[in-house]
């Protein structure tokens, strides 16, 4: 084998076996089984931290304005359903190409062309379900800022995902009267449903190019990209508020989260055919 099947051989195994053919890590290179393990464990103890802050928050809030008391008493017949997904996706991709030139006439030049292309694709997905009830949260209290003992990397790691600003943008006007809203948990508020999604998409690509130029034969000439590999996680959190009791949420509050997490896994789907 030359020296040239030699390297195209190298980058070949190194990109699209690398990349594309095998289960994806969630954690990044070089992590470890145990920091993925980390890295989940981390995501969810932050979300919850942020969440139970929000909450906590809001109740303090509500003793401040005496006309928010009634729904956050209602509030207490509510539950919180979390939704995490943590997608990776690799892809490698192998497009050799050959431009031959044999002798020709200086009246009539001619040169052939030719390449190869192959490509391997993987899509991982994790979901982690997890439920919380409004009335567990109210005294919750964490302290934020701490990072992670280990090498893990999300952007719902100690984060402001700004959940409280979204929960205070529902629920302040109550107290301004600015806004009135139902706070009888047996009317209206029984169907009532706050939803809340934050997502984020973080993809790292790269490629080489080889050229080899000879007499007659150029191998992979200019405008030509022999290997590549991409590297796209996207990390989705899902918030559902509504009624419910200690399994779950109830009637419209439960449809919402069905709706919103079928609606993220189409999303899923559709994301990596987009950029093929």
């Amino acid at each position: 084998m030359s020296a040239m099947q030699r390297s195209a051989a190298c980058i070949g195994v190194l990109f699209l076996s690398g990349c594309g053919t095998y289960v994806p890590d969630t954690q990044d290179f070089p992590g470890t089984t145990t920091d993925q393990q980390l890295l989940v464990a981390t995501v969810i103890k932050s979300i919850h931290c942020e969440v139970g802050n929000a909450i906590s928050d809001l109740y303090e809030q509500a003793k401040h304005y005496p006309s928010m008391r009634p729904m956050t008493n209602a509030l207490e017949t509510w539950g919180m359903q979390l939704t995490l997904s943590l997608k990776t996706e690799e892809k490698g991709s192998l497009g050799p190409a050959v431009v031959w030139s044999p002798p020709s006439p200086a009246t009539a030049l001619f040169s052939l062309s030719g390449g190869l292309s192959a490509s391997a694709d993987a899509i991982r997905t994790d979901k982690i379900y997890f439920y919380y009830l409004i009335k567990d949260l109210k005294h919750y209290r964490c302290e934020t800022g701490i990072q992670p003992p280990g090498p893990v990397s999300s952007p719902l790691i100690q984060k402001n995902l700004k959940f409280r600003d979204y929960l205070f943008n529902v629920m302040l006007p109550v107290g301004t009267h600015e806004i009135q809203l139902p706070t009888n948990p047996g009317g209206a508020l029984a169907t009532n449903v706050l939803y809340y999604e934050v997502s984020f998409e973080i993809a790292n690509s790269g490629n080489v190019t080889p050229a080899w130029t000879f007499t007659r034969v150029s191998v992979n000439p200019a405008g030509t990209t022999l290997a590549s590999a991409l590297r796209d996680r996207t990390h989705d959190l899902q918030i559902t508020m509504g009624p419910g009791n200690t399994t779950g949420l109830t009637g419209q509050a439960s449809n919402a989260q069905a709706s919103g997490d079928i609606g993220l896994s189409v999303a899923n789907s559709i994301r990596p055919s987009a950029g093929r």
